[in-house]
C-alpha cells in the first residue's frame, strides 16, 4: 500500500507503548503522518484537526474515558476511520464487547510485533472484527451498553468530557471549573446529557455509564489459590 496521504493516530497514556506503536506502523507505511494522544481530550482534539484520519489505535484504559465510551463516541462521530482497540486486558468478553462496540479489531499489547502489522495491514485493507490469538467468545455487550453507546456517539466533544466528568463523581461547579466555564453552562450540558441518555438524574446518569466499564478478568481481581 502507498502510504503517502495516510494519517494515523495513536491513543495511549503510555509513552513507551505508543514509541512501539509507533516504529511497528513507520515499518508498515514509512510516508504515513503519525499523532499522538495520551488522553481523551487530546484524542479529540487530533481527531477534530485531522478528520480523515485513517486508523485510530485505541488504548482501553484511556484517561478521561470509561470503559468502552471513547470507543463508543469516536466511532459515531468518526464512522469512516476504523478503530483498533489495544489493551492488556484480553478477556474474551473485553475483546467481545469491543468488537460489538465497534472496534474493527483487538490486539493485545503482549503480542508480537508480526501480530500487530499483520492486524493493521488487514483492517487497514477493509476488514473488521479481528482479533488475532485472542478468544472473543465471551458475553457481548448488553442491549443497555449499546443504547448508552448510541447516546455517546451523539455528544459534542464538550458534553463527552462533561459527562466522563461525572461518572467519576464530580459535582457541576468541579466540572465548570476544570473546564473553565461557567456553571450554567454545565448544566445546560447536563439538560442535553440526560435527554440523550433517556434519564432524569445523576445518579440514572451514572449507572448508565456504568454499563460500558470493563470488568477486570478475574485473574486480576481474585488472589491466587493456596
Amino acid at each position: 500500500m502507498d502510504s503517502r496521504g495516510l494519517s494515523i493516530l495513536i491513543a495511549d497514556d503510555h509513552p513507551l507503548f505508543r514509541s512501539a506503536l509507533q516504529q511497528v506502523i513507520a515499518q508498515l507505511y514509512p510516508k504515513a503522518e503519525l499523532y499522538e494522544a495520551a488522553n481523551v481530550a487530546e484524542l479529540q482534539t487530533q481527531a477534530e484537526l485531522h478528520r480523515s484520519t485513517s486508523l485510530l489505535l485505541l488504548d482501553l484504559h484511556m484517561p478521561g474515558a470509561l470503559g468502552y465510551s471513547a470507543l463508543s463516541w469516536f466511532t459515531g462521530q468518526y464512522p469512516d476511520t476504523p478503530v483498533i482497540m489495544i489493551s492488556a486486558n484480553s478477556h474474551p468478553d473485553t475483546v467481545r464487547r469491543a468488537i460489538d462496540h465497534g472496534a474493527a479489531g483487538f490486539l493485545s499489547k503482549s503480542a508480537d510485533v508480526s501480530v500487530m502489522a499483520s492486524c493493521i495491514e488487514q483492517v487497514m485493507a477493509g476488514k473488521r472484527g479481528l482479533h488475532p490469538g485472542l478468544d472473543a467468545a465471551g458475553r457481548g455487550a448488553s442491549l443497555q451498553s449499546l443504547d448508552v453507546a448510541d447516546a455517546l456517539a451523539s455528544l459534542t466533544p464538550q458534553q463527552f468530557r462533561v459527562v466522563s466528568m461525572l461518572s467519576e463523581g464530580l459535582l457541576n461547579k468541579q466540572i465548570a471549573y476544570d473546564l473553565d466555564v461557567k456553571e450554567a453552562t454545565i448544566k445546560a450540558h447536563m439538560t442535553e446529557i440526560f435527554r440523550k441518555l433517556g434519564v432524569h438524574s445523576r445518579t440514572q446518569a451514572v449507572l448508565a455509564l456504568g454499563s460500558l466499564a470493563v470488568e477486570p478478568p478475574q485473574a486480576l481481581v481474585e488472589p491466587p489459590p493456596g
